[in-house]
């Protein structure tokens, strides 16, 4: 596929948000200060997404990535983010796209403030305060498109056509769980999903069963907050129950809580 695309690139969304650092509001000598210094704290899981974007590009373009070696730098990321934010003073989503010769380019569109990006983890979250989350009506195979994160959305838009109303923002706290050939469930069409089981969150695991290696998947396995799914280990989709509770996980909204809801989408 990226062979034939030429504007095919890997990508990671990636959050500005000056409260990872300030706690006023940040005055435009503060963050002129951070820009100089390059300092990287203002981008939420920042050395996560460094490491995701060049071990996509290895996958896609490996002869170009062992010439060079690390294609994206921590500092050429930096740069290409920090000119990209807008008002320092409002949270960014930082769509950041590397091209197969390197070439970073970034699109910033403001998103709200998040005052706890682990929120989710919380023991007092609500159904009608949190994400509702739907199954998907067809199953969805498992490629590198859905390994690793790219321009190439086209699995995870025909999830949401297929079972949301048209004309719903992405915005929303609408999720689409998909599920591959053996109807295992990997991830949702915006996050990746944990599930809790025998008193622990689990997660599908990338390598066995499928989904994105997303930058907060990453760092909960790090901690030990939540464990991928071992070997023989998954959730089936006609095994997940209405009302059930997830954890949804991505770059942007960081950890969010959300309950199932079988049948047809209600808006």
């Amino acid at each position: 596929m990226m062979e034939y695309d030429p504007n095919f690139c890997v990508t990671s969304a990636i959050r500005y948000d000056p409260s990872l650092v300030f706690s006023e509001p940040v005055s435009a000598e503060q963050f002129a200060a951070c820009q100089a210094s390059l300092d990287p704290r203002l981008f939420f899981l920042f050395p996560r997404h460094v490491f995701r974007l060049n071990a996509a590009h290895e996958y896609f373009w490996p002869e170009i990535s062992k010439g060079k070696g690390q294609v994206v730098t921590a500092e050429a990321l930096l740069l290409a983010l920090y000119h990209a934010v807008g008002d320092p003073d409002t949270c960014w989503r930082l769509r950041t796209l590397v091209s197969k010769e390197g070439h970073i380019k970034v699109e910033a569109n403001q998103v709200v403030p998040r005052f706890d990006l682990y929120s989710g983890l919380k023991d007092d979250t609500r159904p009608e305060t949190s994400w509702a989350v739907y199954l998907d009506s067809a199953r969805t195979p498992q490629t590198p498109i859905t390994m690793f994160k790219t321009s190439n959305r086209d699995p995870y838009t025909a999830a949401r056509e297929r079972v949301l109303p048209p004309g719903l923002p992405l915005s929303s706290t609408i999720e689409v769980l998909l599920f591959n050939e053996k109807d295992q469930v990997t991830e949702g069409s915006l996050t990746n999903v944990a599930f809790w089981r025998n008193g622990e969150w689990i997660t599908p695991s990338s390598d066995n069963i499928g989904g994105l290696r997303g930058a907060v998947k990453a760092e909960l396995l790090d901690k030990g907050l939540l464990r991928e799914m071992r070997d023989g280990e998954a959730i089936l989709k006609d095994n997940i129950q209405e009302g059930e509770k997830v954890l949804l996980l991505n770059g942007i909204q960081g950890v969010a809580c959300g309950y199932i809801r079988l049948g047809s989408c209600r808006v």
